[in-house]
């Protein structure tokens, strides 16, 4: 289970999965991307802004539930997740998205019961790719690099395009990557002042 399977990580995980034939159940939480969602490759996608995360995972992976998800959300549905766990499951949190604009400490948590933890053993994780490359072996690291680009070049996972913007046009870059749909990430441009042929 993924929550913003709609972002690029997200849709970089269904095609992964896709490729890997794992089966994904994918949180989003506009009904206009579920039909998206699941044209991409996946499996089964709840809508937060009108379903019941809960009762949707139990209806797909029985009253057990997951045993593998990945969160970037964080707060009220990052605590979802991990109640949505099968005992022993795990939930790699690589984001806070609840957190954005927020200054209510409720949002800034992903509240865990302590039986879930306790007796079913159901576990946390954080993953910060910047920490990772900075623990890493330089030989893991590339090792790394190289499946990510082997898997672009055989097109098993497609990049979305990004949408260009001149420095000066920062303030439109920001209100499009802010925009709820905006699709593409907003990639400033600098020009450096030499001709095409010198660089």
């Amino acid at each position: 289970m993924q929550t913003a399977a709609g972002s690029t990580v997200g849709r970089l995980v269904i095609q992964l999965a896709r490729h890997l034939g794992i089966r994904t159940i994918n949180v989003v939480r506009r009904r206009d991307a579920v039909a998206e969602i699941k044209a991409l490759g996946g499996d089964e996608v709840i809508c937060t802004e009108d379903e019941d995360l809960l009762r949707r995972v139990a209806e797909i992976a029985g009253s057990v539930g997951v045993r593998k998800a990945i969160d970037c959300v964080a707060g009220h549905v990052g605590a979802q997740v991990s109640q949505a766990l099968a005992p022993g499951g795990e939930v790699v949190v690589y984001g806070a998205l609840s957190t954005h604009r927020q200054t209510d400490p409720a949002a800034l948590t992903i509240p865990l019961l302590a039986r879930s933890v306790i007796y079913e053993t159901k576990a946390v994780r954080g993953f910060w790719l910047n920490r990772w490359f900075g623990t890493a072996s330089p030989a893991d690291a590339l090792r790394a690099l190289s499946e990510v680009r082997s898997l672009v070049a055989d097109e098993v996972l497609s990049i979305p395009q990004g949408e260009p913007f001149p420095l000066e046009r920062f303030t439109e870059a920001i209100s499009f990557a802010e925009a709820p749909a905006h699709g593409a990430k907003p990639l400033f441009v600098f020009e450096d002042g030499r001709d095409e042929d010198d660089r």
